[in-house]
């Protein structure tokens, strides 16, 4: 081997033993650095993070899958804090098919493909989750945060792929298929960003019904009026029926003045539940 060759070798050596001990470094930082945090410190630092706002708006891609059927769509999601949730889904070309409005009590239903609408209380969305039994939880839902959390009686935090998990038991009273004088416990598994401090991973379920559970996770954060918020939410729905729903949001903007319109045309047929 001439002199050259030698040199070389020995520089290249000298690189790949660098770069191993610094990837070596930066595994080991990673396992040690994230702090030790209590639940209820935890939980302080997710809700100073928390994304609020006053009224919502994006641009949506969706992709849909119930069952045997699949769709691509384009959308507008709008909202109005704790007060509605208005949401416009149009074929790729531009065409709108639904309209979706819900409100504290009620949820209408508009579309467009077969000339029918429908008006239901907030009971309607039993048939999918029990779960989601308010705009709030819905509203957090799709930016990313968890209003239930502050109120959490059993809790722990273990660590998980380098993010914190957080696992709490809820006991609820009253559910769909309970009496009022009975208790009902919601499992949530939450994955949360050691960062940012944003949940990335979202399980709930009830306890002892396996079939009715809601699987969130929520990536490509982007900073909007001062907080993240994902840009791209999966949403896995198990129920009477199966829902999974992939959103990426664009075009977001907070703290406009909104119109949620909704108006149903005379020629169209009330359908019912």
């Amino acid at each position: 081997m001439n002199r050259v060759n030698h040199i070389l070798l020995i520089l290249f050596s000298i690189v790949l033993s660098v770069f191993i001990t610094s990837c070596s470094t930066k595994k080991n930082m990673t396992k040690t650095s994230l702090r030790e945090f209590t639940a209820s410190r935890l939980i302080k630092e997710v809700e100073q993070n928390e994304f609020v706002f006053d009224n919502f708006q994006a641009k949506m891609n969706l992709k849909i899958e119930s069952n045997d059927k699949n769709f691509t769509l384009k959308g507008q999601l709008r909202m109005k804090k704790d007060s509605v949730i208005w949401i416009s889904v149009a074929l790729p070309l531009g065409l709108e098919m639904v309209r979706l409005k819900i409100q504290s009590d009620s949820v209408f239903f508009l579309n467009r493909t077969d000339k029918t609408y429908f008006c239901e209380d907030m009971h309607f969305f039993n048939d999918i989750s029990p779960m989601m039994t308010s705009v709030g939880f819905i509203q957090s839902v799709l930016v990313g945060n968890d209003i239930n959390l502050r109120e959490s009686d059993n809790y722990k935090v273990q660590i998980d792929n380098g993010q914190y998990n957080l696992l709490i038991s809820h006991k609820l009273k009253k559910s769909i298929k309970q009496k009022d004088d009975e208790w009902k416990v919601m499992l949530k598994h939450i994955w949360i960003d050691p960062q940012i401090f944003k949940i990335t991973k979202y399980n709930i379920r009830e306890y002892n019904d396996n079939k009715r559970k809601i699987e969130l996770q929520y990536s490509d954060f982007e900073l909007v009026n001062g907080k993240y918020v994902p840009t791209k939410i999966n949403i896995n729905i198990h129920g009477d029926i199966y829902l999974k729903v992939s959103v990426e949001y664009s075009n977001i903007s907070v703290d406009n003045n909104l119109d949620y319109i909704f108006n149903v045309p005379k020629k169209y047929d009330r359908i019912y539940k």
